[in-house]
């Protein structure tokens, strides 16, 4: 797993990443050593630390009047992300009080980066859970933007017991996964219908997921349009018959 990575889903940015996995292997450190360990100038570095230190990963200490900076246990700092959270769990009930109930906006929402993405495929797993929904497209070109994120989405998507009926492109055959856990059920189009894109129909909305948008993806949130893509998969799903993996 890629430390960095996981670090900067914590809320750091990539240069506090690397400070912090730094003073990890460093020990106590000067910010000159510190900055010539990342490849910095002290002048940059010192923000860096100053801003580590106010989100609780680094610690500021003196030793005979130098001052010193010390990498958190990353324990310790798990910890205190545990805490956030379950003081936040405490207070779900009451700020689902307040949540306005309202029906989905009809229009177009606009994804542009991985990230957004992944958040969108995150809330799937909640919005979802035990429901069903299609999917047509490519597997690889899909799979192929993140594949441990993607990989590990099928595993929990199934976990959640989500349903999926899949068209796939011929080629998405090479990484088929055909465990009875993903709950998934595919069919595959006819060799020379090859393309880059996925389309996930949804009860209340489509997403298009293409690098060859403007946009990464593109959400659909369009009752009529929602009808008609469900009716033309349900019409294709027919005429291919069962898939032969």
């Amino acid at each position: 797993m890629d430390n960095n990575k996981v670090l900067k889903e914590l809320g750091l940015q990539e240069h506090e990443a690397a400070i912090y996995i730094a003073l990890l292997r460093l020990g106590p450190s000067s910010a000159s050593i510190i900055a010539r360990e990342c490849g910095l100038k002290r002048t940059t570095a010192y923000p860096i630390l100053k801003e580590l230190a106010r989100k609780g990963f680094v610690s500021i200490f003196y030793k005979n009047t130098k001052r010193l900076y010390r990498a958190q246990q990353p324990q310790k700092i798990s910890g205190y992300f545990k805490h956030r959270l379950e003081s936040f769990n405490q207070i779900i009930p009451s700020l689902k009080a307040l949540e306005k109930k309202q029906a989905q906006i009809p229009g177009l929402r606009f994804i542009e980066t991985l990230d957004e993405l992944k958040r969108f495929y995150s809330d799937v797993l909640v919005d979802y859970k035990n429901k069903e929904y299609y999917i047509i497209g490519s597997a690889t070109a899909w799979e192929g933007l993140s594949p441990e994120f993607f990989v590990q989405f099928r595993k929990d998507r199934g976990a959640a017991k989500i349903r999926t009926k899949l068209l796939l492109t011929e080629e998405s055959k090479t990484i088929n996964p055909n465990e009875p856990a993903l709950r998934r059920e595919v069919r595959f189009l006819p060799p020379g219908y090859e393309f880059r894109s996925t389309i996930d129909i949804y009860p209340d909305q489509i997403l298009i997921v293409s690098e060859q948008l403007t946009s990464l993806a593109v959400v659909i949130a369009i009752p009529a349009m929602v009808d008609v893509f469900k009716t033309i998969f349900e019409l294709l799903w027919g005429l291919l018959g069962e898939a032969k993996i």
